[in-house]
């Protein structure tokens, strides 16, 4: 029997060597490919934008751009005022919802935390002078005073300041009337009050707990 040329033979072997492991790199290669591509196409699964938020809000921490659902109408916070009187701090927000604006106190009286809501009432010509008739109701001075104040967002004030204030209330204080003056020569601004619970609000911070 013939023999072939052993240098033929020797010579095919890195040949078919070579080829076999072009093939290999090209199987993996087109692998990569598609495992990529897919991952690529695939859609990034939605989250909940709320997660990162607390169920139960901090009324001491609300601020502009938060939103406030009272009474099943969602308010955003435009604006916030910073009282202070000789150290007692309280803040006013001003809220604007689909049914116009009004304004929400939040305070701590003697370490009981209180919310009002507060709508301004226009052409009332009052001043806080003895006892206020307003809506057939009495109502009579439970305090008054002055305090600095400090003012972020949209609240028609001064950035800072003096303001001057005088409560009034009902006998049985379903009644609330506010009057506000935020500038020397200013006239009175009235508005009309109603306490709120914590649980009648809901609450969502502009931002992340800190």
């Amino acid at each position: 029997m013939a023999r072939g040329n052993p240098a033929e033979t020797i010579s095919e072997k890195p040949l078919t060597n070579v080829l076999i492991v072009v093939l290999i790199l090209v199987v993996i290669a087109a692998v990569a490919f598609v495992v990529l591509r897919g991952r690529q196409g695939k859609p990034n699964a939605r989250v909940d934008p709320l997660a990162d938020y607390p169920e139960v809000y901090d009324p001491h921490k609300i601020g502009v751009g938060d939103i406030i659902t009272y009474a099943g109408i969602d308010h955003v916070v435009r604006g916030t005022i910073t009282l202070d009187e000789e150290g007692y701090i309280w803040r006013e927000h001003l809220l604007d919802g689909s049914t116009g604006r009004r304004w929400l106190t939040v305070e701590d009286d003697e370490g009981e935390l209180e919310m009002t809501l507060w709508m301004r009432r226009e052409g009332t010509n009052l001043v806080p002078n003895g006892d206020v008739v307003l809506d057939d109701k009495v109502h009579r001075k439970i305090e008054s005073g002055t305090a600095k104040f400090t003012a972020e967002g949209t609240t028609g004030t001064a950035p800072s300041g003096s303001m001057e204030y005088a409560d009034y209330a009902t006998a049985d204080k379903t009644g609330l009337i506010a009057f506000e003056k935020w500038a020397r020569g200013q006239s009175w601004e009235v508005s009309t009050g109603r306490a709120v619970t914590r649980s009648e609000l809901t609450v969502i911070h502009s931002g992340p707990p800190e």
